[in-house]
């Protein structure tokens, strides 16, 4: 098996896997980004910490021509990702450089992820492939109904129609496509992983929150819609009456300074406590969450899995998120590992995260979301 040459297609971060990378080490070039995406690198991490040979296949918005990274048993091909207008043609440039790049290297087998243009390029391939799936096309429409997310669904229906063999992250999202989408080939329930150095983080980073305020945080990619922040807003607002010292940190796209976020905040004069810290780098999300924030709230309505939450989870963070949220109720044990609420309504959200701010049940929910983390979703589970 360690003779096995994997590829494995989808979205990810390159700056984690610069360690396996061995001539760019030294480098002081700068590493194109990718296109993000933590749980492919969790993936790659632990089956390179497991002696396998990969290659990545993925793409980039800042490139205009291939980049290859080459390390001892790990090579990266990056293509380029369009600005614009990729949804036209159904991502063909983006399918065809990864169709080629795929041919070229030649791999065994070929892990696939998300049910777009990395599982449709794969299935074109040649190569035996297992496609994962990681949101919900038809929910996505649903909550974000444009062109963009009408042609997304259906290359997902395509995906779904060839794929003989695919892995589901929570039971949620494996019978949204059995049901949805009709799937009929083989399937396996297999959680995304947390990478170890999540967990090493625990004890490297001390937590020294304000005595006497209380931090929340958020991290939501993508502002309102199905990521609901507006309900943490006004949540929030009511928290402040009877705790006037609590603030709340919002990370993630769309909630930097002048971004939505703010912006409606501003109009509906919600601002008051609160610090929009916007997109964040992976590793420094985790080390500001892990030494600042007490509560993590999670407002979003649907989640296939909720990567977020497992993260804090595992840093001994307690968390809450949407007791109707698809995979949440997955991820936090039905309640048991976390505190499930109804965050369409901002006074329910509210009163969730006013009981938290009990130190008790603080420390009850971080102690049980740590153990629970760790025991369904480290590398070995996976």
């Amino acid at each position: 098996m360690n003779d096995l040459h994997i590829g494995i297609a989808g979205p990810i971060m390159i700056a984690p896997l610069k360690p396996y990378l061995e001539p760019l080490r030294a480098s002081p070039a700068p590493l194109p980004q990718g296109l993000g995406g933590s749980p492919v690198v969790n993936l790659v991490l632990e089956l390179l910490r497991r002696n396998r040979r990969l290659t990545v296949f993925s793409l980039d918005p800042s490139l205009d021509s291939e980049v290859v990274l080459q390390g001892e048993r790990l090579k990266i091909c990056l293509g380029p990702y369009r600005a614009r207008h990729r949804a036209r043609d159904l991502f063909a440039v983006e399918r065809d450089y990864l169709l080629q790049a795929m041919q070229r290297e030649k791999p065994d087998i070929v892990h696939a992820y998300w049910t777009y243009e990395f599982a449709l390029a794969a299935l074109d391939s040649g190569f035996p492939v297992l496609v994962t799936a990681e949101d919900a096309p038809l929910t996505m429409l649903r909550y974000n109904f444009t062109p963009y997310r009408a042609l997304r669904a259906l290359m997902a229906y395509r995906v779904v129609r060839r794929a003989a063999h695919m892995t589901f992250v929570s039971p949620y999202l494996a019978e949204n496509y059995v049901k949805t989408l009709r799937y009929r080939g083989r399937t396996a329930l297999i959680p995304n992983a947390l990478a170890e150095e999540v967990f090493s983080l625990v004890g490297a980073l001390a937590r020294t929150p304000s005595a006497g305020r209380l931090t929340f945080a958020s991290a939501l990619d993508g502002w309102a819609g199905r990521k609901n922040g507006q309900a943490l807003l006004q949540a929030f607002a009511l928290v402040r009456e009877r705790l006037p010292e609590a603030r709340l940190l919002m990370f993630g796209q769309g909630h930097g300074s002048g971004e939505g976020a703010e912006l409606w905040a501003k109009q509906k004069r919600l601002t008051t406590g609160v610090q929009f810290a916007g997109s964040t780098p992976y590793f420094r999300l985790l080390q500001q969450l892990r030494e600042e924030v007490d509560v993590l709230v999670h407002p979003s309505l649907e989640e296939s899995f909720g990567m977020i939450l497992a993260e804090c989870m595992a840093l001994g963070i307690p968390v809450i998120a949407g007791e109707h949220g698809g995979g949440t109720r997955y991820v936090l044990e039905e309640g048991k590992a976390g505190l499930l609420t109804d965050v369409r309504a901002p006074g329910d959200l509210a009163g969730a995260m006013l009981r938290l701010a009990n130190p008790e049940r603080r420390k009850r929910y971080s102690e049980a979301g740590a153990e629970s983390v760790r025991r369904r979703f480290g590398a070995d589970s996976m």
